[in-house]
């Protein structure tokens, strides 16, 4: 499934939970959701939604920046009726922070490193310095085609 795929049904899934929520999710100023919305979402909805597009939708939803920059200490989480369903911790905070801070490149290449390893994203082999490009392959002329064919016809008798 394409990428543009994948958009238009995370918003058409965001669109229904919208509709069918709009004390807890909206477009305008999100809320911090309660922890285990999936789950209470999952069962309201009954089949309308795929688990699957259900999970994809809410991860975008929750991965909007305005989002991350609602999470802060302290905050009220809602559930589905709206109501407060706990509070935002310091930890939540931080990991928002975190992800507010990283920055979206999806041209790159997503590259796993390990905490030896210090390789940036953009750049996951070594410097230019240290691998040289190497060198265009030679041109053969006519001579050297037809010494090559001479090669493999002495080669086949």
């Amino acid at each position: 499934m394409s990428k543009a795929a994948k958009r238009a049904r995370n918003a058409a899934v965001i669109e229904l939970l919208c509709e069918r929520f709009p004390q807890t999710f909206n477009r305008g100023g999100p809320q911090p959701l309660k922890v285990g919305v999936y789950a209470d979402a999952l069962a309201a909805l009954g089949g309308a939604v795929q688990p699957r597009d259900l999970k994809s939708a809410l991860g975008a939803y929750t991965s909007n920046a305005r989002y991350l920059r609602a999470l802060s200490a302290g905050a009220c989480r809602v559930g589905l009726d709206g109501k407060p369903a706990g509070t935002v911790t310091p930890e939540d905070e931080a990991v928002a922070k975190k992800r507010l801070a990283e920055p979206v490149d999806e041209t790159a290449p997503q590259v796993k490193v390990g905490p030896a390893q210090a390789v940036s994203k953009a750049s996951p082999i070594e410097p230019a310095a240290e691998n040289p490009k190497p060198p265009a392959p030679k041109r053969l002329s006519l001579a050297d085609l037809r010494e090559a064919g001479r090669r493999r016809r002495e080669a086949a008798a």
